[in-house]
């Protein structure tokens, strides 16, 4: 006797509120908003333990409202069927268990709950809807789904030239996959090796601080990149108090002007919130309150714009100006000005504690960051240690 194949087919259990749900005949309705269901008869059981009934009937979610999905998932049933596989899916018991696409959204509501930047979220959401597409091409639409494989195989396919993009990327995927795949999650995180960074990445990392010869040749070319004199003015005025106290390009931007109430320059960082405290040069500090801006609370943003609009703004005029001075390095922009100030107070013998103080982060990301500068500054110094002298008989 030839054993009957099983097909598998898409219905739907419409809800209270549906228009289809009073109505006969509904059951394979395509336009309407409720959760649509597999069901197929067989010996094969994929749906976790369900009572069966005498017809060996078995019934499971697809966790999807949408008609094109629910189609998806189930010519991948029907092929595990056909392919005689006995794996029980990690298939949603009911409709309440959430999707991947909700897990997603939950997570990215629980970053900006936690006060993450705009940017950020804008990040997140790249990253963490292509791992969506990704899974939902492969007919996986919930957490229990995921395999150290998809894993694998998807990262795998990341074309960022950026060995850090990549980490940062991932280091969002993992904390994406901690806060709903909380079965197979050892397994998962495991998968996720260690991403090394090329020398390219390395050598792009390191401090690049401008010689003096090189500033003096930027600060040249500022009135000939922007012939407004005004706009040449707040531009020199940003360049001299980021070299001056290596202060972030956001924390500049938003640089309040009772920030430097006094002569001294008093904020918390806004990436950290560690404070930064410096005595500000007395010229340096004239300078800033002489600069000319519409908001009278801020020096350099004028209030009108959001913070991370008026910070690429000012990002993009730094760029256009170091490439005309030929002085720009693809990926590294703004922070040179902080490297700046980092490797003139090194070379002024101060100590690290003073710049982690200065800077606003922690002694250990100061000497991981700067280490290659300070040695190059003591063997300086060190050259000039006077050296005993021997009179050698001949």
């Amino acid at each position: 006797m030839i054993a009957r194949q099983s097909v598998v087919t898409i219905y739907v259990r419409h809800q209270g509120s549906c228009r289809y749900a009073n109505r006969q005949g509904r059951t394979f309705a395509r336009d309407c908003d409720c959760v649509k269901w597999l069901r197929y008869s067989g010996e094969a059981c994929f749906c976790q333990g369900r009572k069966h009934g005498l017809h060996r009937q078995h019934k499971l979610t697809t966790g999807s409202r949408s008609w094109a999905i629910a189609e998806d998932k189930r010519a991948e049933m029907q092929r595990r069927l056909d392919a005689g596989e006995t794996t029980v899916l990690p298939v949603a018991a009911d409709v309440k268990r959430p999707t991947v696409t909700q897990c997603v959204e939950t997570f990215i509501t629980a970053k900006q709950g936690e006060g993450c930047s705009p940017s950020t979220i804008r990040k997140l959401r790249y990253q963490l809807g292509a791992f969506e597409r990704f899974l939902a091409e492969r007919s996986k639409f919930f957490p229990l789904e995921i395999t150290p494989t998809d894993l694998i195989e998807y990262r795998a396919g990341w074309t960022w030239e950026s060995g850090v993009t990549r980490q940062k990327a991932q280091q969002n995927l993992r904390g994406f996959l901690r806060s709903c795949c909380t079965a197979n999650l050892a397994d998962l995180l495991g998968a996720l090796k260690a991403i090394r960074l090329s020398k390219a990445d390395v050598a792009r990392l390191e401090p690049q601080p401008f010689s003096e010869d090189e500033l003096k040749t930027l600060l040249a070319q500022v009135p000939k990149t922007f012939p407004d004199a005004a706009k040449a003015k707040r531009t020199t005025a940003l360049i001299h108090v980021m070299v001056s106290t290596g202060l972030a390009i956001r924390d500049t931007v938003q640089l309040e002007r009772t920030s430097i109430a006094g002569g001294w320059l008093r904020i918390k960082r806004q990436k950290t919130g560690r404070p930064v405290e410096q005595k500000l040069d007395d010229g340096l500090h004239r300078e800033l309150l002489a600069v000319a801006n519409s908001n009278p609370k801020y020096i350099f943003w004028s209030g009108a714009s959001e913070p991370t609009s008026a910070t690429g703004h000012w990002q993009a005029d730094l760029r256009q100006l170091m490439g005309d001075a030929g002085l720009w390095i693809k990926g590294n922009l703004s922070h040179r000005f902080r490297d700046t100030a980092v490797d003139f107070w090194i070379g002024s013998g101060c100590s690290i504690i003073e710049i982690a103080a200065m800077l606003g982060d922690t002694v250990p990301i100061v000497e991981r960051h700067y280490r290659k500068l300070m040695s190059k500054r003591l063997q300086e110094r060190l050259a000039k240690v006077p050296t005993r002298s021997w009179v050698v008989a001949q």
